[in-house]
């Protein structure tokens, strides 16, 4: 374990290791709503599949109804297109889905996650891609932001402490700090 500084890291020493984010790549996906009534939409591909050929990316069910979402090569029921992480249905909040790592993510959670514009955990502000940042799991800090709740100590690489919830907590105020929030 490194021992503990009274203040901040020192710039530059040997143990410090932030990694600046990567820009995030293009992984957004049109959504594209269509229905099953030439009146009303021209006459395309997906009206020469028979309907018992149309199944649903997110249920596997055929789809009867008719209106429906065409996003990720694949046929989605309205109510199935949702955002993995926060449940919105993403026909309804724009026109784009981002999809990566196997999930299907509205714009929000998207950059809160993976984008220029994510989210600090502890300040809710933004962050920017060329921003230096600290993840601890699926929490992303701004590195000023990154520090005890209590005793507003910032931690180098090596200190121990607890997340608890979007708190970060050192291993020496860990027992006081639960106190004072009436968790004990």
């Amino acid at each position: 374990r490194a021992a503990r500084a009274d203040g901040p890291c020192a710039a530059g020493t040997s143990q410090q290791r932030h990694v600046a984010k990567e820009p995030p790549l293009p992984m957004s996906a049109a959504i594209e709503r269509k229905s099953l009534d030439p009146a009303e939409e021209p006459v395309d591909e997906v009206l020469q599949i028979p309907p018992s050929l149309l199944t649903c990316g997110g249920c596997q069910q055929n789809i009867g109804d008719r209106y429906f979402l065409k996003a990720i090569d694949q046929y989605w029921h309205e109510d199935c297109l949702s955002c993995d992480l926060c449940g919105c249905r993403l026909g309804e909040v724009g026109r784009r889905l981002y999809y990566k790592l196997g999930r299907k993510l509205c714009r929000r959670d998207y950059l809160r996650l993976f984008g220029q514009d994510g989210l600090c955990a502890s300040c809710d502000k933004r962050i920017r891609a060329y921003e230096m940042t600290m993840r601890v799991k699926d929490k992303v800090y701004h590195l000023e932001c990154f520090k005890c709740a209590a005793c507003q100590k910032h931690f180098c690489v090596g200190d121990r402490y607890l997340l608890i919830n979007s708190d970060i907590v050192c291993e020496q105020d860990i027992y006081e700090w639960t106190k004072i929030n009436g968790m004990i």
